[in-house]
């Protein structure tokens, strides 16, 4: 009898078990989502926001779909839509816009944000506390701000990748440009200086043979911002220097033109490290930007032989001439100009100098475009190519010396 009561009571406390098991009661199928690869926010009027999303079409990823004419041969598939709805705020449109999508959408996949310039001019704060607040979003996500209207970089059908954001992400990840993260840029609006800087996308022209939207969108120039408003441009040369100064040179094609030649040189890859070293003397603040970079040539197009030491010493003062003149336009534009400190002075000066940044930091704007600054710079060339002389000139034109 004892042992028929321990069975039931084995049974009893098992059967609630067995249905918290259950495990799939809450599952949600693919086929039942909106696979959401990009969000674009643009102004609407009586101060609302539009925002566009683009989303994958699920039944296209095989190869199937409406197809593109002229590029790439037989022209691209079409394998993304969009969607766009108007709201108070970001939320509210969102809101909207689920209802016009009949699949639940799934932010899981979303890596592109893009701010239209209009936007980004009067504040992107309350649009980067939902994207941050949001339990979906992900914070490795990019972020960019658009000349144009933001959705229309995400109405474009590219005629290599899936997707324009696709291509967006992938020119971000080859590192050409500046790359900001969603959660960098929450790091540098509430950091020190809080000043952030951003890409900038343009839509490229699409060529007479190419299908309606058949092209792509490509990053150019960046946008500054103090606080969360967008208050400047810079142009991609600038932007380079930038690059140089906040230490992300990981590798590009650098070209110059060495003293006392007719030619170019060419260096790929050119790697950097960048070291900011803070000093106050009395009342002077100073910042020194210490270099060092290599590289390698890839194309000669002067009459000089790379192979000569006296030569390759030549080569490597214009190849340290050239980077000292990015830096220097990057710090005229920038530092005397916008007066916006986007090279991480400001953090540097606050960690060495805690008392004295405490003093400056309600006017650091105006003390950052004081602050003097001295460039050291060690420029090496590692290899000078597979060919010492300069391909095409006569040996007895090639210059030795």
């Amino acid at each position: 009898m004892k042992t028929w009561i321990r069975v039931w009571i084995k049974i009893a406390v098992s059967i609630p078990l067995l249905l918290v098991l259950g495990g799939c009661w809450d599952r949600t199928e693919l086929n039942d989502l909106a696979l959401i690869t990009a969000l674009a926010f643009d102004e609407a009027e009586n101060n609302q926001v539009r925002a566009t999303v683009q989303f994958v079409l699920p039944q296209n990823q095989t190869g199937g779909g409406t197809t593109g004419g002229g590029a790439m041969g037989g022209g691209a598939a079409k394998r993304t839509s969009v969607r766009s709805e108007t709201g108070i705020d970001i939320t509210d449109a969102l809101s909207k816009l689920q209802r016009v999508i009949p699949r639940k959408m799934f932010w899981g996949q979303c890596r592109i944000y893009i701010f239209n310039e209009s936007v980004a001019r009067a504040g992107i704060r309350k649009h980067l506390d939902f994207l941050i607040r949001f339990p979906e979003t992900r914070e490795r996500a990019y972020m960019f701000v658009s000349k144009g209207e933001a959705a229309q970089a995400l109405e474009l059908f590219p005629p290599i990748e899936n997707s324009s954001a696709e291509v967006l992400r992938k020119l971000s990840d080859l590192l050409i440009g500046i790359r900001v993260t969603m959660h960098e840029l929450s790091l540098m609006l509430s950091g020190d200086s809080r000043t952030a800087i951003l890409p900038m996308i343009h839509i490229l022209p699409k060529p007479e043979s190419a299908g309606p939207f058949q092209t792509i969108p490509y990053l150019l120039g960046s946008a500054l911002f103090k606080n969360d408003k967008m208050v400047g441009e810079i142009s991609e040369k600038v932007t380079r220097g930038v690059m140089w100064l906040r230490n992300e040179v990981k590798g590009y094609t650098v070209v110059f033109k060495p003293e006392e030649s007719e030619g170019m040189m060419s260096l790929k890859p050119v790697k950097a490290n960048v070291k900011l070293i803070p000093k106050i003397e009395g009342e002077t603040w100073k910042m020194t930007v210490r270099v060092k970079t290599e590289g390698d040539i890839i194309q000669n197009g002067t009459k000089m032989d790379p192979m000569s030491p006296q030569l390759l010493a030549v080569i490597s003062k214009g190849f340290k001439d050239d980077v000292r003149k990015r830096i220097e336009s990057a710090l005229y534009e920038v530092q005397r100009r916008h007066k916006k400190d986007v090279f991480n002075f400001a953090q540097t000066f606050h960690r060495k100098y805690p008392k004295q940044w405490e003093k400056m930091k309600d006017r650091w704007d105006e003390q950052f475009s004081k602050v003097e600054v001295k460039t050291e710079i060690e420029a090496k060339i590692l290899r000078p190519g597979l060919v010492s002389s300069p391909e095409g000139v006569p040996k007895e034109e090639v210059k030795k010396k």
